[in-house]
């Protein structure tokens, strides 16, 4: 084995000791994640050997492992002293339509900024008014950001309509921090609120957890490390090409074992330029509705680096039938310039959102889904450009 000289003597090792405590919590979990045999004693001889083997050198370790943003990584906020950890309750999970933390009070979300680290985990159970299988269960986990605003910019505009019309959500939840990413919790693997957070939940606070959220300590943080885990997208984030599930200490380290490009769990899509498009699902309308078109459309609208490759991945999780997605409208497609960030294209994707929630022509059907007629489809589309053209950051 070579080392590497890019460091003092011994210091190699320091760089491994320091990433295997702060981004790995320890040695034996950063053998585990990566798959390395050894325990006890073994492990601090055999540790550089594998670094260098995987990872190319020991730099090449350290710069997989080094933060770019000012956020936390998860397996950084595990084992943080304290932990910057939280537990919250919400309805249900689904941070691919709420992109953000709420609280209904300014200063609950004040207490949470102040008392937290930007990546903060929150960790998510079940409301008494979640559904019977999540209900007092831990179901999901939200990263969080330090960036706020109001609910409203979070979620789109369906959602919002949805969520200001339902007298248990209008309202509420509308001091808003941003969420980075999230992870659902595998049904299989989900545990009682009660048995994860014993301390946290000792009292049997709920109405306080959910509306202020409630740090947990160092052992009910490491439960995290008991369950299964799969990202899902966040509203307002570059989506998600593909993620499997698998344990925790495998999901939420920061790099996976090597080569990392070849066994990700999960794989975003990158920033940079992005067209708008709107996809179509072709085959009987009425039969996948369950009910009658009346000559609308099953469309989806949003954003990607190339709409064709989005659609293609659409259609691989389908069986190959009578329904495939088709490119309605794209960028490519119309011969316009990509919109230069996310922000331009986010901005645009909204637009066409609110024009397709424009009954009678329209109706969402959830997330980025709606029915629509084309000549409102065609309105989106003109929107949507129009809007992204004239967005400034």
């Amino acid at each position: 084995m070579n080392a590497d000289r890019s460091y003092k003597p011994g210091g190699d090792a320091q760089v491994i000791a320091r990433i295997a405590k702060e981004y790995y919590g320890s040695y034996r979990n950063m053998f585990e994640v990566h798959g390395w045999p050894e325990r006890g004693e073994k492990m601090m001889t055999s540790q550089q050997s594998h670094v260098v083997q995987v990872y190319g050198s020991v730099r090449a370790f350290e710069d997989l492992h080094h933060r770019t943003t000012n956020l936390m990584f998860p397996m950084e906020a595990i084992y943080a002293a304290p932990p910057n950890v939280w537990l919250t309750s919400f309805y249900g999970f689904g941070p691919w339509n709420w992109g953000f933390l709420g609280f209904t009070q300014e200063t609950a979300r004040r207490g949470f900024i102040e008392n937290s680290a930007p990546g903060a985990l929150v960790v998510i159970y079940g409301a008494n008014k979640a559904a019977d299988d999540e209900r007092y269960n831990v179901i999901g986990i939200l990263q969080c950001s330090h960036e706020t605003g109001h609910a409203q910019q979070f979620m789109s505009p369906a959602e919002w309509l949805k969520k200001e019309t339902n007298p248990d959500s209008k309202g509420k939840w509308n001091y808003a921090v941003k969420v980075e990413r999230a992870w659902r919790v595998t049904p299989e693997t989900r545990m009682s609120v009660r048995d994860f957070a014993p301390d946290a939940t000792a009292n049997e606070a709920w109405q306080h957890i959910g509306a202020r959220g409630e740090k947990i300590n160092r052992k009910e943080a490491d439960n995290i490390l008991k369950l299964d885990l799969q990202e899902v997208d966040v509203y307002g984030q570059t989506p998600l090409l593909h993620a499997s599930p698998g344990s925790a200490r495998e999901i939420l380290a920061p790099s996976r074992a090597g080569p990392v490009s070849q066994s990700a769990y999960s794989v975003r899509e990158s920033e940079g330029p992005k067209h708008l498009y709107i996809l179509r699902l072709s085959g009987d309308a009425n039969a996948f509705l369950g009910e009658p078109a009346n000559g609308h459309l099953i469309v989806k609208a949003g954003f990607s680096r190339s709409p064709k490759s989005r659609c293609d991945s659409l259609n691989s999780a389908f069986p190959n039938l009578a329904f495939k997605w088709e490119v309605f409208h794209s960028g490519v497609e119309h011969g316009l310039d990509a919109y230069p960030t996310s922000a331009h294209a986010l901005a645009g994707e909204k637009a066409m959102q609110n024009v397709l929630c424009e009954a009678p022509h329209a109706r969402s059907l959830g997330g980025e889904f709606f029915l629509a007629d084309p000549i409102q489809i065609n309105k989106a589309w003109e929107a949507g450009n129009k809007t992204a053209g004239e967005f400034k950051q």
